[in-house]
């Protein structure tokens, strides 16, 4: 790696991005790092948008005292567990740091794939990757298993997982802005 090269490092000290340098980024680098967060936030917010309309008609349908202190207990756990402790504190800073990467990354795939890039889904290390992979099946087979669980609960779920999604969402502004300051 050349002298100006850049080798963004996870938390675990783990390559998550790697790039040879050519100095200053130019407009198309910062657009795609911009692309990439943009990308990953319209995700995030279509999903907020979906789960929370299910979320505030199973609150309009009423709800027990008993299913109000599972909402409450479950959004709280979601909270502090997925949105601050998986997402703000693990998955966005690795998320900011290939973004930030791609200021500088000539692979034109990579560029318009920024989003995908940015979530380790394509670009990054292998095992990144598996990692990466491996989460999206999991949300995925979360999502089909939700999809089965009977109202009240599932609005219930859905609440507290759109939740964790503000506070990630929120965490990739605050984030985003702070790297590319």
């Amino acid at each position: 790696m050349g002298r100006e090269g850049i080798r963004a490092v996870g938390t675990a000290g783990e390559v998550v991005a790697e790039r040879a340098g050519t100095g200053k980024p130019g407009v198309a680098g910062t657009a795609s790092a911009a692309w990439a967060l943009t990308g990953v936030s319209l995700l995030f917010l279509f999903a907020v948008f979906r789960l929370g309309k299910r979320g505030l008609a199973t609150l309009e349908a009423g709800l027990t005292p008993v299913e109000w202190t599972v909402l409450v207990f479950l959004a709280a756990a979601f909270v502090w567990g997925e949105g601050r402790g998986a997402l703000q504190l693990r998955w966005v800073p690795r998320l900011v740091l290939r973004a930030s990467a791609l200021r500088g990354e000539g692979r034109l795939l990579h560029r318009v794939l920024a989003p995908l890039y940015g979530m380790s889904l394509v670009g990054a290390p292998a095992m990144s990757m598996v990692k990466a992979w491996g989460g999206t099946l999991a949300i995925i087979t979360a999502v089909i298993l939700v999809r089965s669980f009977p109202e009240p609960w599932r609005g219930i779920i859905d609440l507290a997982v759109a939740s964790a999604l503000i506070w990630g969402l929120g965490a990739i502004v605050v984030e985003g802005r702070r790297a590319f300051r």
